[in-house]
Parts: structure tokens; sequence; C-alpha cells
């Protein structure tokens, strides 16, 4: 589909990409409920990871069905009706006490966000400039997470009580229902029909796949960050003061995407960020410096925030009606937790396997977008680059 300009407007477009960054919101604080969970008792260690991995997958799945739901004409009620899911299964988690229905609610929560995260994927597939809507995209969603992970701890919880967090996302799923009943356009273009119009091709098939091991490796590496840091020899203090670091790069990445980085070519951001995410995990694995290890923490983040909008591109390159654009965030965030999984059967007493598991499926991906960018002729049916 070729598009020549945006079909919503500048305020519907805002709108959407705030009801999506509320969406994502739990991604950021999400260690803090889980960990107001364990310190509760209302989990354990190990179920603490079901948890986790429910709302995620859940979150992916919200997306998959919600670009498809809301594409139609009841598409404001149908977002209105998922913050309203969020909020009341974020309540609901404030007196669940048994660890199987807590993860039921929050596989429950995670598709009420990935419903309204789906409100943003749409506007962002269609869009004039995919990349750049997702870099901005992930630069709104990225503040208000730096900002509650320092508030809540910090500020938050010492006044109002430890579930103070599940509260917040309470609101934040009501605010959400508001704003889309706020949206006076549709969701999705007129004539798109999502799902029914997908041709599976190779190359489309390769480039998802690529998407998929990417986010896979980054997450096999996130995931173990802190072990690394304290067999690296960096006490706690240390430790926090470089995932803040990274966190603060991964917002500094979509942002300078969003503002110049865009208008790379998306296959040397793609390739070339793959590259340089393996060899900043090379340097992680190999400095036992605190600010050394800040440093390449921070690039590890800047690189993984700014690569993410590039995989838009090459979804829309890839295949021209953008029946697959959607998928783009439900495979990240599916590899972001596919990834810690795969990399858990590589560690023991010491984490540095799952690192390899990282490296191995950077050039896994590298692998897969070479095999694309070599199917010229599926590449130049949609890009201009």
């Amino acid at each position: 589909m070729a598009t020549q300009q945006n079909f919503q407007s500048g305020r519907a477009i805002a709108l959407t990409l705030t009801i999506g960054a509320g969406g994502t919101l739990v991604v950021g604080i999400q260690p803090l409920l889980l960990e107001t969970l364990l310190e509760q008792g209302r989990v354990n260690a190990s179920q603490l990871g079901w948890v986790a991995t429910a709302e995620v997958l859940g979150m992916a799945l919200g997306v998959l069905l919600g670009t498809r739901m809301l594409s139609g004409r009841k598409g404001r009620p149908i977002a209105a009706a998922a913050g309203l899911i969020m909020a009341v299964s974020n309540l609901a988690t404030l007196f669940a006490n048994e660890p199987l229905l807590i993860v039921c609610i929050r596989a429950l929560t995670g598709a009420a966000e990935g419903v309204l995260v789906a409100v943003a994927v749409l506007s962002i597939s269609f869009s004039i400039a995919p990349a750049r809507l997702n870099a901005a995209f992930l630069t709104v969603g990225a503040a208000p997470q730096l900002l509650l992970a320092y508030l809540i701890p910090a500020v938050l919880v010492p006044r109002f009580g430890p579930n103070v967090g599940f509260e917040l996302m309470v609101g934040v799923g009501l605010s959400c229902a508001l704003m889309a009943l706020c949206v006076c356009e549709r969701f999705a273009p007129q004539a798109l029909q999502p799902l029914q119009r997908i041709a599976w091709t190779q190359t489309v098939v390769l480039a998802l796949i690529a998407t998929l091991v990417m986010a896979a490796a980054i997450g096999a590496c996130w995931s173990y960050i802190g072990p690394l840091a304290a067999e690296s020899g960096l006490n706690q203090e240390q430790t926090g003061t470089a995932v803040a670091a990274s966190l603060i790069c991964q917002l500094l990445g979509s942002l300078v995407v969003a503002i110049v980085g865009w208008r790379l070519p998306f296959r040397a951001a793609l390739l070339g960020g793959a590259v340089l995410q393996a060899a900043t995990v090379m340097w992680l694995l190999g400095t036992h410096q605190a600010l050394e290890f800040s440093i390449a923490l921070g690039i590890f983040g800047f690189l993984w925030q700014g690569g993410m909008p590039f995989a838009m591109d090459l979804i829309v390159a890839v295949d021209s009606s953008r029946a697959t654009a959607p998928f783009v965030l439900p495979l990240n965030l599916t590899g972001l937790s596919v990834g810690p999984l795969a990399a858990s059967y590589f560690v023991d007493h010491s984490v540095v396997g799952a690192f390899r598991v990282g490296i191995f499926g950077c050039f896994l991906a590298v692998l897969g977008y070479l095999l694309v960018f070599r199917s010229r002729p599926a590449i130049q049916v949609s890009t201009g680059q």
C-alpha cells in the first residue's frame, strides 16, 4: 500500500501514541511490581518468573489481536474496554494471594495492555515515516518509565505503601480508556483488512524471524545484567548506576532516531547495529571496572532502542501491503521473553553463557538480514531507501 500521507491527524496520532505509552508503562516498572509480590510472600522466586512471562506474552498476544479488532468501526469502545480491563485487573492483583491466580490476572493485564499498545502500533505501521514515529513512540514511552522507576521506590512507596505501583497502573488504565474515547478518527485506514492480505513469502518470513532473533539476543543479555555485574566485582550501588545509565541511553537512542536518525538507510542501521551490539556484549564480558561497565551498558541500551525502529522499516520494505507491520512489536516482546528462557539453559555458577547466547543471536540476526537483503526485488517494492 503506497501511503502518501498520514491517515490520522496530528492530534489523533498524539493521542494514540500516549495510549500506547500507557500500555507499555509496565515494561519499565515491572521489576518493582514483581518485587512487591515477592516481598509480600504472594509468590516465590520461581513463580515470579512465571508472572513476568505471563504478562509480557499476554501483551504480545494483545497487540496481535488488537491490531485486528481495532481496525473496524468499533475500535474506540474496544480500546476503552481494554483500558478498563487493565484498571480492574491491576486492582484485582492487590487482593490476589494464590500464585496461579496472580499469573492469570497478570496475563489478562498484559493482554489488555497489548490492545492499548496496538492503538499506537496501527498509527506507526501505516504512517509515512514508520521508523521516525516508532522512535517517537519509544521516547514517549520511556520517559514516564524512567520517572516512575525512580519515584516509586524513593518517594511514593515510603509515603503511600508498597502497593502504590499497582494503584498507579489502575489510574493509567482509566486514563487510557478516557483518551481512547477522545480519538475521533479510525485507528487504522478504512480500507485495511488486517491479517487477511498477508503474503507469506520467504523474504517476509525471514525478516520476521530476524526481528525475533535480534530481540531474543537482547533479552538474553539484559535479563542477566545484575548477576554479570556481581561477577565483575560491582556492588549494588554501582550496578544500579550502570542500569540507570543504560536506561538513559535507551531514551537517548530512541530520541536521536526520532529527530535525525530515521533518515539512515535501515539496511546499514540493522546490520551495523547488530554487529556493534555483539561487540558491546563482548566488551561487557571483559570489563571489571564500574565506569567502564556503565559505559558499555549505556552503549548496549543506546543500540537496543536506537535499532528497534528500523525493524519496522524492514518489514514495510518486504511487505508493501504493511499487513505484517503490526507484528513487529509483538515479535520484539516475544523475543525479550524467549531470550532469557533460552539463556537460562546455559547458565550455572556463572552467567557468561547467557551473554554468549546473546552474541550468537546477534550474528544469527545478521545472517537473517543478509538473506533478506539479497532478495532485492522484494525489498525494492515499497521502500525508497
